[in-house]
């Protein structure tokens, strides 16, 4: 659902019932579009996220827990300075449309209470928060726009702040029929476009389920309803929207959440639609990995471009090298012109730049045309095709040697790439990044101090369904560690031939049928090979794993292994996305895979 002015009319009434009065404890900025501020009120704590996110903007309480960076950013320390152990005094809507006014009271240096208000405007790529003091000018913004970036309205630290421009819509909560007759009656729009252009804050989709609500016909054109019948209906349904409850999460026939409503929308079968005890529960709901896996991919991204580019330089190379080794009938033929000449240097002429000779490595004897070198005497001849013959096998050997290189890079490259989509911590995308560097594919990062202490990132952990932990590698580190650190007679399991993670059973004996099943789907689930319909996968005690020295991060060599194939339902696929959800959230807990 956008978060459109009528869903964000909701969300005001709920965080003002729940904060208003409330005291700022902390300030965090875990994303650079983003505030998380915690806040006490009634012997409760809530954290209240703002994001001004392009795709995700929107304001809520979240039970999600969030990763700060190392060093706060200056925006960050900013708001700590003017926030903290302030009070919120309300929780405003500006004119129904999608921006939010949170007034807070701040005590200044003479213990006067001094009001500042922060604004979130979502706007999609022109979202924004902004901090405005007692005067209206602006103390700071989470997104400076400066007149380059915009003609209509500048947004700085020191200048007056101005509201978006409203571009002359309706206010929904004040809205009266005569002001829809007159708007209305006339435009030449279907109606449910005409709702959305002409009424604050209202989106597409929440234009149709007003149509919907209405049983009014969203395609008509608007002048060609009965406004006069149409217009009160308009405007007793937007004075109704308070009362109109409970929110709402779409699901499909997996119980993945598709989508959330501030109230059950007709447009959706109502079957597929499951309540929340409020609107920011099912906004958890819905956002829950997504926007985690969205921060993700924008943080990889210039790594996947660099691993695609290095792959594709590392496949032109692999071509190159494979040209040269499939050129051994070139290497032999030197070698026989050579003995050939050497076997008739006596009946071979200098000068001459060409000879026929019976070729006695043939059966039939049949004769071979020899090149020849008129600079060159006979004996010369021969010992130039034996030195191209040794030049020829020289490269094939050297081409051999570095196109096996190639495939231990190759194999890298694919497992980075591939543990980029399991990244969902700074932790997991930073070892992505090491395995790069110490891989000679990227430089180190000089910004980085030697001495600074990494944090490792941390495998998944689920339960079987009889209580056993698998653990689950998301990178080449992660896939070391995990197995090196395992106990011998610990199982492990990984999807054969192709790049993916390393699964550990945590048990001595001998797992369960389902126990076993569960692990090598996870193997399968987490390697190149997701899509595919059937995946073998082999699986060991740990003591039969080996790693070699001087191998790539999360090469092993296994032995004593059998094999299991599994099948990957949609219903596994559902089972396992909603376990890493729920794990992405409660990292310290093994998660039940059901």
């Amino acid at each position: 659902m956008p978060m459109d002015g009528l869903t964000l009319a909701f969300l005001q009434r709920e965080l003002h019932q729940v904060l208003s009065g409330g005291r700022v404890d902390k300030v965090n900025q875990p994303e650079p579009d983003s505030l998380l501020l915690l806040i006490r009120n009634k012997g409760y704590n809530h954290k209240l996220l703002l994001s001004a996110n392009a795709n995700h903007a929107r304001a809520q309480i979240t039970r999600q827990t969030y990763e700060n960076p190392t060093v706060p950013p200056m925006f960050c320390m900013l708001m700590r300075k003017h926030l903290q152990c302030s009070r919120i005094t309300s929780v405003s809507q500006i004119k129904g449309d999608r921006i939010l006014a949170i007034q807070l009271e701040k005590s200044n240096e003479l213990g006067d209470n001094v009001p500042i208000t922060l604004y979130l405007e979502i706007m999609g790529r022109h979202s924004n928060l902004v901090l405005v003091d007692e005067n209206g000018m602006i103390i700071d913004s989470i997104k400076h726009v400066n007149g380059l970036m915009s003609r209509v309205r500048t947004v700085l630290p020191g200048q007056f702040y101005h509201l978006p421009p409203s571009h002359d819509k309706l206010n929904p909560h004040e809205i009266t029929a005569d002001q829809i007759l007159l708007r209305f009656s006339s435009l030449a729009l279907p109606l449910s476009k005409a709702l959305a252009e002409s009424v604050a804050g209202i989106a597409a989709k929440s234009a149709k389920e007003i149509c919907t609500q209405l049983n009014l016909d969203g395609e008509v054109t608007s002048r060609q309803i009965d406004w006069s019948l149409a217009a009160p209906m308009l405007v007793n349904f937007f004075a109704s929207l308070p009362e109109r409850r409970p929110p709402m999460v779409l699901v499909d026939e997996d119980s993945l959440v598709l989508d959330f409503f501030p109230f059950p929308y007709l447009t959706y079968a109502l079957e597929q639609q499951t309540p929340r005890a409020t609107l920011s529960e099912a906004m958890d709901a819905y956002y829950a990995g997504r926007d985690l896996r969205l921060r993700m991919q924008q943080r990889s991204t210039y790594l996947q471009k660099h691993i695609k580019n290095a792959k594709s330089r590392l496949d032109k190379k692999m071509d190159a090298f494979l040209a040269v080794i499939s050129g051994n009938e070139q290497e032999a033929q030197y070698r026989i012109f050579g003995d050939l000449l050497t076997a008739h240097l006596h009946i071979v002429k200098k000068g001459a730049a060409l000879i026929r000779l019976p070729n006695f490595y043939n059966q039939g004897q049949t004769s071979v045309e020899i090149p020849l070198s008129t600079l060159l005497t006979p004996a010369q001849n021969a010992q130039n095709y034996y030195k191209k013959y040794r030049k020829a096998k020289i490269a094939k050997e050297y081409a051999i040697q570095q196109f096996q290189k190639a495939e231990e890079e190759l194999y890298v490259l694919e497992n980075a790439l591939e543990d980029l989509e399991k990244c969902d911590s700074s932790a997991d995308l930073s070892e992505v990044r090491q395995v790069l560097v110490e891989s000679g594919f990227l430089k180190p990062d000089p910004a980085k101090r030697k001495r600074e202490k990494k944090q490792d990132g941390k495998p998944y952990r689920f339960l079987s369904p009889d209580g056993v932990e698998i653990a689950v590698g998301k990178n080449a580190l992660q896939n070391d560690r995990l197995t090196l650190h395992a106990q011998g007679n610990d199982f492990w399991l990984h999807a054969q031939g192709m790049p993916g993670s390393h699964i550990i059973i945590r048990t001595a004996a001998e797992p369960e049928h389902a126990t076993l099943l569960l692990a090598a789907k996870l193997a399968a689930y987490f390697s190149k090979g997701r899509s595919s319909p059937s995946m073998t996968v082999d699986y060991t005690r740990r003591k039969h794993v080996k790693k070699t020295g001087g191998t790539a991060a999360g090469f092993v060599t296994y032995t004593h292994f059998k094999t299991i194939f599994v099948n990957l339902t949609q219903e596994d696929r559902a089972s396992i996305y909603k376990a890493i959800v729920q794990s992405a959230s409660s990292p310290a807990e093994p998660i039940p895979i059901l």
